[in-house]
């Protein structure tokens, strides 16, 4: 009865075990109300010695005691080893203990990687989860992490995973419909009440994914992520969840790309004598297997992201079913990382959206390795002061996406864009771009800006320049009647714009000598010179404007 299907599903984690039963919260209003599964994320975080990977039939972690004892059990003769040792090198007697720690830490390294192989028979947890996958009859739900309503305080594109739902076919600047609906019928005197209703959920998701990001989420929240607890075993679980395929049959599929990839015969090429030729390693590119479904995953703010983060997600496979990464706020990526594992190594071929926003080590050569993601359609690298807009504008021009139309969308706000800057990258788009975001650019001119987008006027429909100083109401009034297909705008911080009614009123100019109507905008106009008496008389005069001055409402900027 556990799997009942009536039940919509919360999964419940408890302290010690981390993920423990699911749990089924009913639909009457009368019975007595269940904590809601972000509260239930939050409480199931538990101790620091909490270990999904345990969960997950991963190996546990020796303590230093544990470690201890079985130097202490080797006996007499290590000691004399280690102490001949010592006297045989006096001079590096110092560092020895060092030297030891890195020792026993590589060792335990190599310990657990050794135990990462996939499971003969799955765990407890891991039933529960892919039987809570098979509840696709249940309606999907808006999704409210731990988290979350702070990232939708950022820009139009963040969340990065969340996307309207019901997904929309063609109709895209239309406002979010958050409330049923009443008509009136005319004859009969008659209301009739429409329940459908549009929110934000995760993108490609089921209910199993839903609850793992939860708990993500509300390890990220409580500081205590770490690679302990989302290691190789916690993401092949996820793999489980996007999939419905056991982790032996998505190893299988690595072992087939490997096998494949030996059997192609290669041209001999002349070795070079330099060594670092000799010591590269082979490469771990896995089969892509396109009737995969594609999930998203959101790593925001994961600040304890490391190697072996990402080490894990590759043992996992994670990459044959990744489309979407949310690694926002990620302070231990660095382009190493980003190059050699996320990147060159092949691993993740199927990434269509990436965010590496506010990820403060990354550097121009980190970000020109974007290019073997050959897939990529949209990306953020916004908040990365090391990264220069010469960088962006490179990447742009190089990557194979640009060339077949698919990369779409730009996020690089906080770069120092100038009108330069900003015209070489929108030429090197070709005019395909749907959205951009070139924000807390002060040297940015307004009429700079309504030149250089005039070439996207076909195309951009998402546009976020917030806090930049040469947007005004002139360069808010050209950009209306420039941007015909505009339904997003990000003027928060634009303390020069007093007035939207220009811009609507370019709008509608625009659109009457089209012989088309002007579609809905949704414009973010926090911290702006607009205020509330000059917000009332432009919606008095126009229809088609959501305008938001506060906090609240900003996820609906979200166009996906």
């Amino acid at each position: 009865s556990i799997c009942s299907i009536h039940l919509p599903p919360i999964l419940l984690l408890s302290p010690r075990s981390s993920i423990s039963f699911l749990l089924y919260r009913t639909v009457h209003n009368n019975m007595r109300e269940i904590p809601s599964l972000r509260v239930l994320a939050l409480r199931a975080v538990g101790p620091k010695n909490c270990d999904p990977e345990i969960t997950f039939g991963g190996p546990r972690a020796r303590r230093n005691a544990e470690v201890n004892d079985e130097n202490d059990a080797n006996g007499d003769a290590n000691v004399n080893a280690s102490a001949a040792a010592e006297q045989k090198s006096s001079s590096s007697s110092s560092s020895s203990p060092l030297k030891d720690k890195k020792r026993h830490r590589e060792k335990e390294r190599r310990r657990l990687s050794s135990l990462c192989l996939p499971l003969d028979e799955p765990t407890l947890t891991s039933r529960l989860l892919r039987s809570l996958r098979d509840l696709s009859g249940r309606p999907q739900r808006p999704y409210s992490g731990p988290g979350r309503p702070n990232a939708n305080d950022v820009d139009i594109a963040h969340p990065w995973i969340l996307a309207v739902y019901p997904p929309r076919e063609s109709v895209n600047n239309a406002p979010l419909l958050t409330a049923p609906t009443t008509t009136e019928d005319n004859d009969n005197d008659a209301t009739t009440t429409n329940e459908e209703r549009e929110f934000l959920a995760i993108e490609n998701s089921n209910h199993a994914v839903e609850c793992m990001q939860q708990f993500i989420d509300a390890l990220v929240e409580s500081g205590r992520a770490g690679d302990t607890r989302m290691g190789a075993h916690f993401f092949r679980e996820w793999v489980a969840a996007i999939t419905g395929m056991d982790a032996r049959a998505i190893s299988s599929i690595a072992k087939m790309s490997s096998s494949s990839s030996e059997r192609v015969p290669r041209k001999k090429k002349r070795q070079k004598s330099s060594s670092s030729s000799s010591s590269s390693t082979p490469s771990t590119a896995i089969v892509v297997d396109e009737s995969l479904p594609l999930g998203s995953l959101s790593l925001h703010n994961f600040a304890a992201g490391s190697t072996q983060t990402f080490r894990s997600m590759q043992k996992a496979n994670v990459g044959c079913c990744l489309g979407t990464l949310d690694l926002s706020g990620v302070h231990g990526l660095t382009d190493s990382i980003l190059s050699d594992v996320i990147c060159n190594s092949g691993s993740f071929p199927r990434i269509r959206r990436l965010s590496v926003k506010n990820c403060r080590k990354l550097t121009g050569k980190g970000i020109a390795s974007l290019v073997k993601l050959t897939k990529l359609a949209a990306f953020d690298v916004g908040g990365c002061f090391n990264i220069h807009p010469a960088d962006v504008t490179s990447l742009v021009r190089n990557h194979p996406s640009t060339k077949k139309g698919r990369l779409v969308e730009i996020y690089a706000s906080g770069l120092g864009w100038t009108d330069v800057a900003l015209e070489e990258i929108v030429d090197a788009t070709a005019g395909r771009l749907r959205g951009l975001g070139v924000g807390f650019s002060p040297y940015i001119s307004g009429p700079g800006l309504t030149l250089t987008l005039g070439k996207l006027a076909s195309t951009l429909s998402r546009l976020a320049v917030p806090f930049c100083t040469g947007m005004d109401d002139a360069a808010a009034a050209a950009l209306g009647r420039t941007l015909p297909n505009l339904a997003v705008l990000d003027i928060r911080g634009c303390n020069k714009v007093y007035s939207l009614s220009a811009m609507m009123e370019g709008r509608v100019g625009n659109s009457e000598s089209n012989g088309a109507s002007a579609g809905h905008l949704f414009v973010l106009g926090r911290y702006s010179g607009i205020s509330n008496n000059s917000l009332e008389e432009t919606m008095r005069l126009f229809d088609g404007l959501t305008c938001v001055l506060d906090g609240g409402g900003i996820g609906e900027g979200i166009r996906r």
